[in-house]
């Protein structure tokens, strides 16, 4: 019998060898990163025939060697594998995905939806799509290779969210499973890949931000444009965890409910609350039934004309217009004329009467039970008072411009059921209307005392019309000089040097202690008018209600100015030749959540210094001559009409990148454009401002001390072991093993004495010089990794360490080290 051939190793598949490459395809998937090494697809496998029972007349030392031989060789090659892995790289991924892209085949110019669904190991999360800022995790995002342009942000399964310690912000994250849905429109014919862009960690080790590209993911062939995908729809969420969507409702329920009860106490509703319920209990004549059946019918017309205007306003206006009516210059005028009107009915100079019409139809509609009529009324007190509470019905109307037509009708139903709370509870109540103290001198004192309230207020509407008609005569010193004017009066009032109205003849006598605390009050705010007039900071919350900086050439407590632009075009342009992204400020002249970020967050140094990044543009919405084209331009570019709202422009290709709106921290703000900057970053490499150099990143901890340095090669083995710290602004773990370990009081004097400290960020991990300096150093393919050298130079390698660990395990790697420098 001839003798058998030597068995051989049976080669192992291109696609799983042991040489890594920096694009692969996996199942039909390419992605940016380095693949799993395979290493269990690489054993030898057995030939039919081969084994104990095969060997037939073979003599045993013959089936040994052979043995031996095959062993031989499955050892070296998995040896030799092992070598050409770098130290720490992942042996399998811990992400599994599946996309999907529907229609398919799609037209050139429908919307198309693509869904990427993610199965995560256990102990892993993905990070979600919420931008994070510069110094947080890197964000999930559905991008396109092609010619697609997004017709949407990237959607997603409702998120876990906790604190992190270690970025000290919130951030959001996956488990186990998560979907990710966009939309795009689709371009010309041909195949289309799509890119997924994520970031996951564990308990240890963060892998850094990678791209998952979808090879050929969908297929555009020509026809015409189909109906049913012909505009974007809203993205549902695949099914979010227990409690997830009744959170958000719940949440914006309890946002419509403080909006209503902030509304009440508007100058232009507070007053006649009383005034209403004292005119119910006098026509009840104590009878509790007949009290509850008229505060029932009085706020049933208020919430059915709420309900009515929020759908009518939905349908016709979209959500800006009950915000545009309260910027119109005419109305503010009627409201400034409607609050002095006010001010003289207090002052008791005036008196105010219901119409006679109004009065005979309430008679007639008691004779018919009074339900008509007093819904009448209702709908007279809504109308009265609707410029007053029409930022906070415009705010829950801003959700009608994304499709959501339910929503915004409960939100309007809660704000009005919350908006007539007092009279309800006080029908149920009606002792809390007899326990008010009857009339006299001190409700003359307490009703003028409103009076100059009142004044003060009317001045801001007249102000809001100054701004939009560019009168310039209401300044920022010059509104401050009336408030200041009106609150001396009300001083002088209080402590009886100024008499008027019904107390005008009565005696002087001595004014008790709660009159001379209001007194006091007033004088504090004459003060701090005058002491803003001077040109001294304020307030933010006080300055909100003031013209913008600069308004009319002067300023009030404000000496900071940034160079904005009115014109958006020229200003993309000069963004353009600077590569510089575009900041557009969308703003409003009577917009006091605009005054109060413009106030509060852009004076900051730290805020400042970011938006030197940016090219500025300022766009008012609600007046002048271009509001409507730059309310349009907001409401097509970035499907939102909300004031204020911040978006940022990619000059270079003139997309949108983020967007924000509303009252922000410096800190939201500042994690904002960041996070922008990023993204800008990532589709165009070097285009955002900012980028950190590697090799200049020094620093110190504040709670320690500790000096870090760029790294510095000469420096190492210079008498002194080192310790190279590589960081990533999107590494959690490096985060948490500076501050649990690095700065631990056990260990941050031993680093400051005994070692040379230096760290190197590679949050640009991708680019040239990232990639020199992980291969010089042999850096794995997750971070954090620190490398520790002795006095000599030459690094420890049982030291190296690829992950969070204690402080007890720090200290046992460089305790040798110690002792040896």
């Amino acid at each position: 019998m001839a003798p058998r051939k030597p068995v051989g190793i049976k080669p192992v598949a291109d696609d799983m060898s042991c040489d890594h490459k920096r694009h692969h395809t996996l199942n039909g998937v390419a992605m940016r990163t380095k693949p799993p090494s395979g290493l269990l697809n690489a054993y030898p496998q057995p030939r039919r025939g081969f084994g104990p029972h095969s060997l037939g007349v073979q003599p045993h030392g013959t089936y040994l060697r052979r043995s031996l031989l095959a062993l031989a060789c499955t050892l070296a090659t998995i040896f030799a594998c092992a070598c050409a892995i770098p130290a720490g790289a992942q042996t399998s991924i811990p992400v599994h995905f599946h996309a999907v892209v529907t229609p398919s085949p799609a037209h050139p110019g429908e919307i198309v939806t693509a869904t990427v669904q993610l199965t995560i190991d256990p102990g892993w999360h993905v990070y979600s799509c919420i931008p994070s800022g510069a110094t947080g995790p890197s964000a999930s995002e559905i991008v396109s290779l092609g010619d697609w342009q997004p017709a949407g942000p990237t959607a997603e399964d409702t998120p876990i969210r906790t604190h992190d310690p270690n970025f000290d912000m919130d951030v959001a994250f996956h488990e186990h499973s998560a979907t990710f849905r966009r939309q795009f429109i689709a371009g010309t014919e041909g195949s289309r890949g799509l890119d997924f862009h994520y970031q996951t960690c564990n308990d240890k080790i963060c892998l850094p931000p990678t791209d998952m590209m979808f090879a050929n993911a969908a297929i555009v062939s020509a026809g015409p444009i189909r109906p049913q995908f012909a505009k974007p729809t809203i993205l549902a969420a695949a099914p979010a965890p227990s409690g997830g969507a009744r959170t958000s409702l719940g949440l914006f329920l309890l946002a419509a409910i403080g909006a209503g009860l902030l509304a009440l106490i508007t100058p232009c509703v507070f007053p006649l609350i009383p005034i209403t319920l004292t005119s119910f209990a006098k026509q009840a004549e104590g009878n509790r039934g007949k009290l509850v059946r008229m505060a029932v019918g009085y706020a049933s017309g208020i919430i059915a004309l709420y309900v009515l205007a929020g759908s009518v306003v939905s349908a016709t206006l979209g959500a800006t217009g009950a915000n545009m009516l309260a910027a119109n210059p005419w109305v503010n005028l009627l409201e400034f004329a409607l609050f002095v009107v006010f001010a003289l009915s207090f002052f008791e100079t005036i008196t105010l009467q219901l119409p006679a019409s109004l009065s005979n139809l309430q008679s007639a509609a008691r004779k018919q039970s009074g339900t008509a009529g007093l819904m009448l009324m209702g709908v007279a007190f809504v109308l009265a008072s609707f410029t007053c509470t029409a930022p906070f019905v415009g705010t829950l109307l801003v959700s009608a411009a994304g499709g959501e037509k339910l929503r915004p009708l409960l939100g309007m139903f809660v704000f009005a059921l919350a908006f007539t709370s007092p009279f309800l509870l006080c029908a149920v109540f009606p002792d809390w209307i007899s326990r008010v103290p009857k009339g006299g001198a001190w409700l003359a004192r307490v009703k003028a005392t409103l009076g100059f309230v009142e004044l003060a207020a009317a001045t801001k509407f007249l102000s809001n019309a100054d701004q939009v008609w560019q009168w310039k005569l209401l300044t920022q010193p010059a509104l401050l000089g009336i408030w200041a004017l009106i609150s001396f009066c009300a001083f002088l009032y209080l402590i009886d040097l100024l008499r008027f109205g019904l107390i005008a003849d009565d005696p002087r006598t001595p004014a008790p202690p709660a009159r001379l605390a209001f007194a006091g009050l007033f004088l504090a705010v004459t003060i701090y008018c005058f002491w803003g007039m001077s040109g001294r900071p304020i307030s933010p919350y006080v300055g909100a209600f003031l013209p913008p900086a600069g308004y009319g050439g002067v300023n009030a407590g404000d000496n900071t100015q940034l160079p904005w632009s009115p014109d958006y075009q020229a200003s993309l342009s000069d963004a353009r030749a600077a590569h510089k992204p575009v900041l557009i400020d969308f703003t409003g002249y009577t917009c006091t959540n605009c005054r109060l970020n413009e106030k509060n967050v852009f004076p900051r140094p730290d805020v400042q210094r970011v938006l030197a990044d940016f090219t500025l543009v300022r766009l008012y919405t609600d007046g002048g001559k271009d509001g409507p084209s730059n309310q349009q331009f907001e409401e097509k570019t970035f499907g939102d009409v909300a004031l204020p709202l911040y978006g940022v422009i990619d000059s270079a290709t003139g997309a949108v990148v983020d967007k924000i709106a509303g009252v922000v921290t410096p800190g939201q703000f500042e994690d904002f454009l960041a996070s922008a900057e990023r993204k800008i970053a990532a589709t165009n490499p070097g285009a955002a401002a900012g980028e950190v150099d590697i090799f200049t990143v020094s620093g110190t901890n504040p709670s320690s001390g500790q000096p870090w340095s760029p790294l510095d090669p000469s420096r190492i083995g210079q008498g002194k072991p080192t310790l190279i710290d590589f960081t990533a602004a999107w590494c959690v773990n490096c985060h948490a093993i500076e501050k649990q370990v690095f700065e631990n009081p056990a260990v941050a004097p031993i680093l400051k004495s005994d070692f040379v400290t230096m760290r190197v960020d590679l949050t640009n991990w991708d680019s040239p010089a990232s990639q020199a300096i992980r291969k010089q150093y042999q850096l794995p393919e997750a971070l954090p990794a620190v490398l520790l050298f002795d006095a000599s130079g030459k690094e420890v390698t049982s030291a190296r360490i690829t992950g969070l660990l204690s402080v007890a395990d720090f200290l046992k790697k460089i305790g040798p080290l110690r002792s040896s420098g």
